[in-house]
C-alpha cells in the first residue's frame, strides 16, 4: 500500500474535545469528506507503538470518535471511512489530557492511503486547569540531588518547598525525604498525591505517603489551580503520577551514582568539609510476557547516605547551660561543646531507603485490560528529625518505615460511547521515630537551644489504607459524561508520649541559669499514649465536557466529599462546584484562553484529631482521660524545680486539654484562574495565567478556656487548645512560563512567579494565634509567602547517534543540563521567649505599648507577624555526561554532576528571638557543592 507523507488532506490538530482522564490521555475527533461532509460510521483505530496494541472505535452519524483511555505515548491512528483512501496519523498523547483530530478523507482513487505525521498538540486547547507536565526525559536528565521523585515539581511555576525552618531530613512524622511542597503559597498539608489514579497520601500528617524511584515515574503533572472534578480532598495543589510500563521491547538499565566528602566544598556554618559518603545504585528491567498483550516493568533502587549535620549552639552557650546541668544533676547528656573556631559541633546522620517496585499490564481484548502495581519501600535513618539549627542531638529522634501498597486497575469498554474504570488498593505503612533520649526532661531557651526526650511529635505509627475507585464517562453528541465515587479508609493506630518524662521552656539564657522558667513553662503528660482512629472518606463527581463549537470548550462539575471521624459532626457541606473554559480564538488552534472557578475542600489532618482524642477522648469530661497534661508555672504549688520530673500529676494543678470543634468544618479554597497560552514554534509554547486562592476555615489552635487575665472560663480544668477551623487566607500571583519540548539539540523550560500571600494562621495545623480572640492580630505575610521565585531547566546535546569517523567519536554522546532555582526572602515571626496572658508565644510590644495590654496581645500593642525578613535562596545544579554507542541495543553513559555548583551561601533559619545573641542570623545554611559521579547501562 502506497503512502503519501507529510500531506495533511485538511486534517489540522483542532480544539480538544476528550474528557480529561487522571491516569490517561484521551483522543477525540471529527471525520469529514473532501466536501467538508460528516462521515459516519468510519472505522478509527489507534495504535500503540511500543506495545503494538489496538484500539478501536467507530464514528457516529456527526462524525465523531472517541478513545478515552489510552496510556500516554506515541500512537498510529488509521481512519477508514466507505470509498475513501485510509488516513494514517502519528500522535504523541501526554498523560492527564486531552487531544482532537479533524481528519479529512480523499476519495479511494486519490490514494490509497496517505500517512500524516503529526508532532503532537503542543496547545491543550480544551484544558481550563492551570497545570504543569514534566516528563520522563527530564526525570532522567536532569541533575537531582538525592534522586527524589517530588523534587520533580519544583520545576512546575507556583511550586516551592515550604518555610519550616527545620533542617530535618524529614518533616514532620513523613517518611518520604524533604520539608513538604508548597503550592500557591498554600500549607504542605494541603496537597494531594495521585498516583495511578489512587492516593499516595499520609493522612496523618497531610504529606506524601509513599517514596518512588526516579526511574519508575512516567510522567509527573501538577494542577495548580482550576483542578477538574475527578480531583478533591485537597485545596492546594494536586501531584498526579503515572508509573511506567513495559512495551514489547525487552529494555533495561544499570545505574549508580557516588558522592564523598572529597568532592565537595567546606560548610559555611562549620567552615570544614562535611563527613560525608553516599552509594545510589539500581537497575529497571521491562519487557514482554506474551507479545502485544502482556507487559511488566521492574525497579529496584537503594540509597546509602553517610553525613554530618551542624548544631549552631555557640560554645559559650553551651558550655553555661552544661555548667548549670551538672550543678543540678540533670541526667540525661549534656550539650556537646564546639572546641574549633566555627563555634559549631557535628552530629552523624543517616538516611538508607531501599525501593521495590513491580507493574504488570495485560490486554484482555480490544474491549478490557488490566494492570497491577506493587510497591515495597524501607527507609532507616538516625538523628533524622528534631536535630540541627539550635537543637542538640538529645532533641532528636531516628525514623524506621516500611511500607507495602498492592493496587489494581481496570479500564473496560461498556459499548462504543460507554467505559468504564475501577482502581483499587491496599497498603500498609509501619513508621516508628525513637526518640535520642528517654530520659528528659525536655528544654527549650528560646534563641539558644533546645535538648532533652523529643516530646512533638509521634513515636510510632501504623497505618492500614484501603481504597476503591470507579469512574464510568459516556459521550453524547457534543458531550462527554464523566462521574464516579471514590471511597478510602485509614485504619490509624498511634503512639505520642508527648511529655511524659515532662518539658521546661525558658525565655532567656539568664532565666534558665537563674531556674526560672515561664508562666506554663513546665508541662508533664501522665496516661496511655496510643490512640486508634478510622477516618472513611467517600467522594462523588460528576463532570461534563461540553464542544459548544469548534473554539469553545466548556467544562462543567460538581463533586462531594464526606468525611467521617471520630467524635466529630462532620461536616454535610462540601459541595464544590466548578467551571472552566478554554477558548480557541484562531483557526490554527495555537492561542487558548483558559480561566475557572470552584471550590477545592481540604480534608481534616488525622495527626490533629489524634491528639484530642488522646487526651479525654476529644472532650473535656475528665472521666474519660487517656492522656493528660499539666502545665505548671514556677510559683505554682507543687511546681517542680528544674530538672524534677513529677512521679503523679501535681496536687491542686488542673489539668489542661486538647479537643477539636466536634462540629469542625472543612477547609476549603475559592480558586480563580485566567490565563492564556501561545504556540510560537512547533515545540514551543509561551503562557501567562494569574491566579487567586481565598481560603477559608484554615485549621488553628486555640485556647477556649483562658480570658484575656488569663483566668480560666471553665475552673474545672486548665487550658483547652482546640483544633477549629477559624483561620482564612489570600494568594494572588502572576505566572509567566517557556516551555520548549525536545528539539534536535535539547530542551528547556523557564517560569517566573510573582506572587503575594497573606493569612492569619501559621504553616502547622497547630499555629497558635498571639490572641485567641481576634485572629487579625496575626494577619501577615503568609510563611510560605514568596514574592519571587524562578525556575529554569534545560539540556543542550550533541548527535546521540553512534559515531562513524573520528569526529563523531569526539563529538557524539556529550549532554549538558542543568537545573537554576531562585526564591526570594521568606519572613519569619519575631518572638520574645515568653508567653501572653492567654498562653500563646509572644512576639514583642511596640515601643510605648502599655504592658499589660500587650501580654494579653490587644490590638495595635506587639509587632506584626512575620514581619522579620529571613533569606533568599539560589542555586545552580549541574550534569555533564556522555554517552557511548556499543551496538543497536547497548549504550553506556559516564555523568559528572555538581549540586550548588556555583556553592552559593543559602543561609537557612533565622534566629527568631528578639534580643538573643545572634538575633535574625542563620544559625542553619544549605549544602555547599558537592560533586556526584555515576554510571548507567542502557539495553
Amino acid at each position: 500500500m502506497s503512502c503519501v507523507c507529510g500531506v495533511l488532506l485538511g486534517a489540522v490538530c483542532a480544539v480538544a474535545g476528550g474528557q480529561q482522564s487522571v491516569t490517561e490521555a484521551s483522543l477525540t475527533g471529527r471525520v469529514s469528506d473532501p466536501a467538508g461532509a460528516l462521515v459516519a460510521h468510519a472505522a478509527v483505530t489507534a495504535r500503540e507503538v511500543t506495545t503494538n496494541i489496538l484500539h478501536t472505535a467507530e464514528t457516529d452519524g456527526q462524525g465523531r470518535f472517541r478513545f478515552p483511555y489510552l496510556p500516554g505515548g506515541d500512537y498510529v491512528v488509521e481512519v477508514h471511512g466507505a470509498g475513501f483512501a485510509e488516513v494514517r496519523r502519528e500522535v504523541r498523547l501526554t498523560v492527564g489530557a486531552g487531544f482532537d483530530l479533524a481528519v479529512g478523507l480523499r476519495m479511494a482513487s486519490s490514494a490509497s492511503a496517505v500517512e500524516v505525521k503529526d508532532e503532537g498538540a503542543v496547545v491543550e486547547t480544551d484544558s481550563s486547569q492551570i497545570a504543569g507536565m514534566v516528563s520522563e526525559a527530564e526525570a532522567h536528565d536532569l541533575p537531582f540531588n538525592g534522586r527524589n521523585f517530588l523534587d520533580l515539581a519544583g520545576l512546575v511555576a507556583g511550586v516551592s518547598g515550604t518555610n519550616t525552618a527545620s533542617t530535618q531530613l524529614l518533616a514532620e512524622t513523613s517518611s518520604v525525604p524533604g520539608q513538604g511542597i508548597s503550592v500557591n503559597s498554600q500549607r504542605n498539608f494541603s496537597n494531594s498525591f495521585v498516583v495511578d489514579g489512587l492516593s499516595a497520601n499520609d493522612d496523618a500528617a497531610g504529606l506524601a505517603g509513599n517514596a518512588f524511584g526516579l526511574d519508575t515515574i512516567r510522567e509527573f503533572q501538577v494542577v495548580t489551580s482550576g483542578g477538574q472534578a475527578e480531583f478533591g480532598r485537597a485545596m492546594g495543589g494536586y501531584f498526579n503520577v503515572v508509573t511506567r510500563s513495559g512495551s514489547n521491547a525487552l529494555r533495561g538499565s544499570v545505574y549508580g551514582f557516588l558522592r564523598n566528602q572529597r568532592l565537595n566544598s567546606e560548610n559555611a556554618l562549620s567552615r570544614s568539609t562535611l563527613p560525608l559518603t553516599q552509594a545510589q545504585y539500581g537497575a529497571s528491567l521491562g519487557g514482554p510476557i506474551m507479545r502485544d498483550k502482556t507487559f511488566y516493568f521492574l525497579n529496584f533502587e537503594k540509597r546509602n547516605l553517610n553525613t554530618d549535620g551542624v548544631i549552631a549552639i555557640s560554645p559559650a552557650n553551651a558550655a553555661a547551660v552544661n555548667a548549670k546541668l551538672v550543678a543540678v544533676g540533670y541526667a540525661a547528656p549534656l550539650l556537646a561543646v564546639s572546641g574549633g573556631n566555627s563555634g559549631t559541633t557535628l552530629f552523624p546522620t543517616t538516611l538508607h531507603t531501599t525501593y521495590g517496585f513491580g507493574r504488570v499490564d495485560h490486554e484482555f481484548g480490544p474491549r478490557d485490560r488490566v494492570n497491577a502495581r506493587y510497591t515495597h519501600y524501607e527507609l532507616s535513618s538516625i538523628n533524622a528529625r528534631g536535630v540541627g539549627s539550635l537543637s542538640a542531638v538529645s532533641a532528636g529522634s531516628s525514623v524506621f518505615d516500611t511500607n507495602d501498597t498492592l493496587a489494581v486497575s481496570n479500564i473496560a469498554t461498556l459499548s462504543s460511547r460507554t467505559f468504564n474504570e475501577t482502581r483499587a488498593q491496599f497498603t500498609r505503612d509501619s513508621y516508628a521515630a525513637p526518640p535520642n533520649d528517654e530520659v528528659g526532661p525536655a528544654v527549650s531557651i528560646s534563641g539558644v537551644a533546645s535538648f532533652g526526650r523529643l516530646s512533638a511529635s509521634p513515636t510510632v505509627r501504623m497505618n492500614y489504607l484501603g481504597e476503591v475507585v470507579d469512574n464510568v464517562v459516556h459521550q453524547r453528541g457534543a458531550h462527554t459524561l464523566k462521574g464516579g465515587v471514590d471511597f478510602l479508609m485509614n485504619d490509624t493506630t498511634i503512639t505520642f508520649p508527648q511529655s511524659l518524662r515532662g518539658a521546661y521552656t525558658f525565655s532567656s539564657l539568664a532565666n534558665f541559669l537563674a531556674g526560672t522558667y515561664n508562666s506554663s513553662g513546665f508541662t508533664q503528660s501522665f496516661g496511655t499514649p496510643v490512640v486508634g482512629q478510622t477516618n472513611p472518606n467517600v467522594g462523588m463527581y460528576v463532570q461534563d465536557e461540553w464542544k459548544a463549537s469548534a473554539k469553545l470548550t466548556v467544562n462543567a462539575g460538581v463533586r462531594y466529599d464526606l468525611q467521617f471521624l471520630k467524635s466529630i459532626q462532620t461536616d454535610k457541606g462540601n459541595v464544590s462546584p466548578r467551571i472552566g473554559f478554554a477558548w480557541a480564538p484562531a483557526r490554527d488552534g495555537r492561542t487558548v484562553v483558559r480561566g475557572s472557578f470552584g471550590l477545592f475542600y481540604d480534608r481534616v489532618a488525622l495527626r490533629a484529631l489524634a491528639n484530642a482524642l488522646l487526651s479525654a477522648g476529644n472532650s473535656t469530661d475528665l472521666t474519660k482521660a487517656t492522656l493528660l497534661s499539666y502545665s505548671v508555672s514556677p510559683l505554682s504549688t507543687g511546681a517542680p524545680a528544674f530538672p524534677a520530673v513529677l512521679t503523679a500529676p501535681p496536687a491542686g494543678v488542673k489539668v489542661s486539654l486538647a479537643t477539636m470543634n466536634p462540629n469542625i468544618q472543612n477547609a476549603y479554597a475559592e480558586q480563580a484562574s485566567l490565563g492564556v497560552e501561545q504556540q510560537i514554534s512547533s515545540k514551543t509554547t509561551v503562557e501567562m495565567s494569574y491566579q487567586h486562592l481565598r481560603g477559608e476555615h484554615l485549621l488553628a489552635d486555640l485556647n477556649k478556656n483562658v480570658n484575656y487575665d488569663g483566668s480560666y472560663i471553665n475552673s474545672s480544668y486548665a487550658n483547652n487548645k482546640q483544633y477549629d477551623s477559624v483561620g482564612d487566607s489570600y494568594y494572588d500571583g502572576l505566572e509567566v512560563s517557556v516551555v520548549q519540548r525536545p528539539v534536535r539539540y535539547g530542551s528547556l523550560r523557564a517560569s517566573y512567579v510573582w506572587s503575594k500571600a497573606i493569612d492569619d494562621v501559621g504553616e502547622f495545623f497547630f499555629s497558635a494565634p498571639v490572641n485567641n480572640f481576634n485572629l487579625r492580630e496575626d494577619r501577615g505575610r503568609s510563611d510560605d509567602d514568596q514574592r519571587h521565585r524562578v525556575s529554569f531547566n534545560a539540556t543542550v546535546h550533541s548527535s546521540m547517534d553512534a559515531a562513524h569517523d573520528w569526529r563523531g567519536r569526539v563529538t557524539h554522546g556529550w549532554m549538558l543540563s542543568g537545573v537554576l532555582q531562585y526564591q526570594s526572602r521568606l519572613p519569619f515571626n519575631i518572638v520574645s521567649g515568653t508567653t501572653s496572658t492567654q498562653f500563646t508565644a509572644l512576639r514583642p510590644c511596640l515601643p510605648g505599648a502599655d504592658a499589660t495590654a500587650c501580654k494579653q496581645g490587644r490590638s495595635g500593642t506587639l509587632i506584626g507577624r512575620n514581619t522579620g525578613v529571613g533569606f533568599d535562596f539560589y542555586s545552580l545544579n549541574a550534569r555533564l555526561s556522555r554517552t557511548f554507542v556499543l551496538s543497536d541495543r547497548l549504550r553506556v553513559e559516564g555523568m559528572a554532576e555538581a549540586f550548588n555548583a556555583l556553592n552559593h551561601r543559602n543561609d537557612m533559619i533565622p534566629n527568631a528571638t528578639a534580643g538573643a545573641s545572634g538575633f535574625a542570623g542563620a544559625t542553619a545554611v544549605g549544602d555547599p557543592r558537592s560533586v556526584q559521579l555515576g554510571a548507567r547501562i542502557s539495553f
